[in-house]
C-alpha cells in the first residue's frame, strides 16, 4: 500500500513528490516503510534513509495537505486498543523528515476515517465528519503550525437537510464548507452531490457538479502564468534580467 505526497522546498520551490510505500500490515508490531522522492529537475526517484514514525501508518488516498513547506496526512497508530489513535504524520520538504503532530483532545477519540487534513488561509485545517448519517461536523485549525497548544475549533455546525450528507471535502476563502451527499443507491451511478454550506447564514447552495461520493477532491489553488516545464527559465529572466 502506498501514498504519495507534493509538495515544494521553501527556499528553492523546486517541486518534489514523496512516495510511502507501505510493505507490511501495522499490526504486525513496528516496522519501517519503503520511502522515495522525486525532486524536480532530478528526472529520477532517490530512496531515503526513512526517519518514517514507527508505527504510523497512512492509509492509501489519505488526504493531505501541504503547510508550512511540510505536507501533512492523517495517520493512525495501531498499538492503541481498541481501535486505531488518529494523528498527523508531517514530511518537511527542505529537511527531508518525518514526524508528527498530535490532534487537539477533542478528536483523540475519533475513527482515522472521519478525519481529513485541509489547508485553509495558510494554516493546516481538520475536518471531523462527527456523527455519521446525522450530518453533523466540526473543523479545527492549527493557528501556529507545528504547536499543538495552538489547535481551535473553527466551526461546529449541523445542516438540517432531509438527505444524508457523507464528507466534509474543504474550506473556501469565504469560509464556506464543502460538502458531498451520500445516497446508498446511487454510490457507483454518480448522482451524488457537491454541496456549499455557508457557516454564517446556514444556507445550503448546490453546486450543480455530480459525481461518485468516493470520488470528489477539493485542493486550493494560485493562479500563475509560469508553467511548471518552464519554471527554471521564468526564475533565471528574473533574476538575471537583460
Amino acid at each position: 500500500m502506498f501514498v504519495l505526497g507534493f509538495g515544494a522546498h521553501p527556499t528553492t520551490h523546486e517541486y518534489k513528490v514523496v512516495r510511502i510505500v507501505h510493505q507490511k500490515y501495522p499490526y504486525e508490531h513496528e516496522f519501517q516503510p519503503l520511502v522515495e522522492l522525486y525532486t524536480q529537475g532530478t528526472e529520477s526517484w532517490r530512496q531515503l534513509g526513512s526517519t518514517f514514525p514507527p508505527y504510523c501508518f497512512i492509509e492509501y488516498e489519505a488526504s493531505q495537505a501541504f503547510v508550512s513547506g511540510a505536507v501533512n496526512w492523517i495517520a493512525t497508530d495501531p498499538r492503541v486498543s481498541p481501535g486505531y489513535r488518529p494523528l498527523i504524520v508531517s514530511f518537511d520538504m527542505r529537511a527531508e523528515t518525518f514526524s508528527v503532530l498530535m490532534l487537539p483532545p477533542a478528536l483523540a477519540d475519533e475513527k482515522p476515517a472521519s478525519l481529513s487534513v485541509k489547508l485553509f488561509r495558510e494554516s493546516l485545517v481538520v475536518l471531523c465528519d462527527q456523527q455519521t448519517g446525522n450530518n453533523a461536523y466540526c473543523i479545527w485549525v492549527m493557528k501556529e503550525y507545528g504547536v499543538p497548544e495552538s489547535w481551535s475549533k473553527l466551526f461546529s455546525f449541523k445542516v438540517n437537510l432531509p438527505i444524508v450528507l457523507d464528507r466534509a471535502l474543504g474550506v473556501g476563502e469565504n469560509g464556506n464548507v464543502l460538502l458531498s451527499t451520500r445516497d446508498e443507491l446511487l454510490l457507483s451511478s454518480g448522482d451524488n452531490r457537491l454541496l456549499s454550506y455557508d457557516t454564517v447564514t446556514k444556507a445550503v447552495r448546490d453546486t450543480k457538479i455530480r459525481g461518485c461520493s468516493s470520488g470528489f477532491r477539493v485542493e486550493p489553488f494560485m493562479e500563475t502564468l509560469v508553467s511548471v516545464e518552464n519554471r527554471g527559465a521564468v526564475l533565471d529572466r528574473q533574476l538575471n534580467p537583460l
